[in-house]
């Protein structure tokens, strides 16, 4: 059985980029070594870091729908799909290790810089700073969110 991305990061099937991040980040917080050491908390780190790598996607999310959707109502997967479901969990599996070796403040810093760095490079350095207040409010918001 495929597991449910939506379900497992706590999203709707309609959400929108942002929401994805801000879904992904509250719980890998959560399952992330330096807040949970259990062994329980390893395998759910992992199925996240695969749910986001799937989800952010807008090609591999349209795939994985239509995946979801012939499971749901036991229409025929087509071959290909199913394979790129399989690439996508071995792709997963290297990033999820590498998550998991970075601590949460380098994965928060990451998540700024890479969004505002790109910004940054159309927009100018002006774009920088914005991006990068941005970003944090998005991320300390996310994180109050869910208290």
């Amino acid at each position: 059985m495929m597991t449910n991305y939506y379900t497992l990061v706590k999203i709707e099937e309609t959400a929108d980029l942002d929401t994805i991040k801000k879904a992904f980040r509250k719980e890998i917080t959560i399952y992330h070594p330096d807040n949970n050491t259990s062994s329980e908390a390893k395998t759910q780190f992992k199925l996240l870091v695969e749910a986001f790598e799937v989800l952010s996607k807008p090609e591999k999310r349209t795939s994985y729908n239509s995946l979801l959707k012939s499971e749901t109502t036991n229409k025929p997967i087509v071959i290909q799909q199913k394979e790129d479901y399989q690439k996508w969990k071995k792709e997963a599996k290297t990033k999820s290790k590498t998550y998991r070796e970075s601590s949460l403040t380098e994965l928060f810093l990451l998540n700024i810089f890479a969004k505002a760095g790109f910004e940054a490079l159309f927009f100018g350095s002006e774009k920088l700073i914005e991006g990068i207040g941005d970003t944090i409010g998005d991320v300390v918001g996310g994180i109050f969110d869910g208290l």
